[in-house]
């Protein structure tokens, strides 16, 4: 992807964001009957097999020799955080995750709510990154988006801090536009949690916080799966991100 092809699709506000599919979009809305006792049971024990051989299958690939490489002390190159939703997975930012992403995650990708793993990664294992990952069509930035009175404490209590930081800002257009504004809005605010609590680390070129949303749905009409950029240190001008050298690396000069 050249410059002018990211810029393109960088477009931050809500009457920029093209959703595609309404008619999916319906369709992905609809709610099933929770399933009874003895289907939960039988679906219980289907995954835990199936982890079990796929735990398996993983130990035989790898091999002895990879795990002695890991067993003494870890060296990731970026601390994550991400939500906590199964759609998104470390695969969707390294295929060999191991021993390279110290990933923390929480309903809403939250910094405030696992503050000391981020600390961790950030103050001990000393990464250089500290990528938060958003991502469309996120439950938990719906919810927050609506009446969650109705859910346990525990789950209201993490709404309430995901609840404060999407509203601070208007959210304009079709109820889709708001909701993927939101998520955006929300991985602006976490950044901003970020670096307030490492403006040191950022201002000595230590650290570096990249924050973006992982387009599951295509919402962003650049292809599914892609990560979109949207905030770099607390910079949410695209033009001005891209002077970044962390992006300028991304799009070097063809020689021909």
């Amino acid at each position: 992807m050249n410059k002018r092809t990211f810029l393109k699709f960088f477009a931050l506000t809500s009457s920029s964001l093209v959703l595609a599919n309404g008619a999916e979009h319906a369709a992905s809305a609809s709610h099933h009957a929770a399933p009874n006792p003895q289907e939960l049971q039988e679906m219980a024990q289907k995954m835990f097999g199936e982890i079990i051989s796929q735990n398996d299958y993983y130990v035989n690939h790898q091999g002895s020799a990879f795990f002695e490489k890991l067993k003494n002390s870890q060296h990731p190159r970026a601390t994550v955080i991400g939500c906590s939703d199964s759609r998104f997975q470390s695969d969707a930012l390294d295929k060999t995750a191991e021993n390279d992403l110290f990933i923390i995650r929480n309903i809403g990708n939250q910094f405030s709510s696992n503050m000391g793993s981020v600390e961790y990664g950030i103050r001990h294992l000393n990464t250089p990154l500290l990528i938060i990952v958003g991502h469309s069509r996120c439950g938990a930035i719906k919810a927050a988006l609506g009446d969650y009175s109705a859910e346990g404490p525990h789950i209201i209590n993490e709404l309430d801090s995901l609840s404060l930081a999407v509203r601070k800002t208007s959210l304009t257009g079709t109820e889709e536009a708001k909701w993927l504004s939101a998520v955006i809005s929300n991985v602006h605010q976490q950044a901003f949690y970020a670096h307030k609590e490492f403006k040191g680390d950022v201002e000595s070129g230590k650290l570096t916080i990249v924050g973006v949303v992982y387009d599951l749905a295509n919402d962003f009409n650049n292809g599914y799966g892609r990560l979109k950029v949207v905030n770099l240190n607390g910079e949410t001008n695209p033009e001005k991100i891209m002077q970044f050298p962390l992006m300028k690396s991304l799009f070097k000069p063809v020689h021909v």
